[in-house]
């Protein structure tokens, strides 16, 4: 399973730098992709309803713009033994609260800014005596401003 190169956060590899990677429930799920890849929703347009007329009143043209969105991810971090999988969850939560996070997949070509929002839920995967160890959680994330 090859997990370098598939997600860079702040221009650092995720899986040399904190053994983290976007993970799924289960094989064939796209979870992660789907919540990436859904458009933010539109801005209202102000409108003005005059009540002797039908409808409502738009101007000629309109000027769409996206409201900010939140995307929730599911992150998974493995290491080789207690000490390793300790020192990178702590390294990646601690970039989770440093401010923005630059998060680009090769895959999609894009890069998202986010900002930490919570962590919806944990789940320790192995026990933390076992020789490789790993946990998994889902991270919600705020894109001020969400991109095509």
């Amino acid at each position: 399973m090859i997990l370098e190169g598939l997600l860079y956060i702040n221009e650092k590899d995720a899986y040399k730098t904190y053994g983290a990677f976007l993970c799924e429930e289960k094989a064939g799920d796209n979870t992660n992709y789907s919540a990436l890849l859904k458009p933010a929703a539109m801005k209202p347009y102000t409108v003005v309803a005059f009540r002797e007329e039908d409808g409502e009143k738009l101007p000629d043209n309109l000027t769409p713009a996206f409201e900010a969105r939140d995307v929730e991810l599911q992150f998974a971090i493995y290491g080789t033994s207690k000490a390793d999988f300790v020192a990178k969850y702590t390294g990646f939560v601690t970039m989770l609260r440093s401010g923005w996070i630059n998060m680009y997949l090769p895959e999609l070509s894009k890069t998202y800014r986010f900002h930490y929002l919570n962590c919806a839920e944990y789940s320790q995967l192995t026990p933390l005596d076992e020789s490789t160890v790993a946990g998994k959680f889902k991270v919600k994330l705020r894109e001020p401003k969400p991109t095509i």
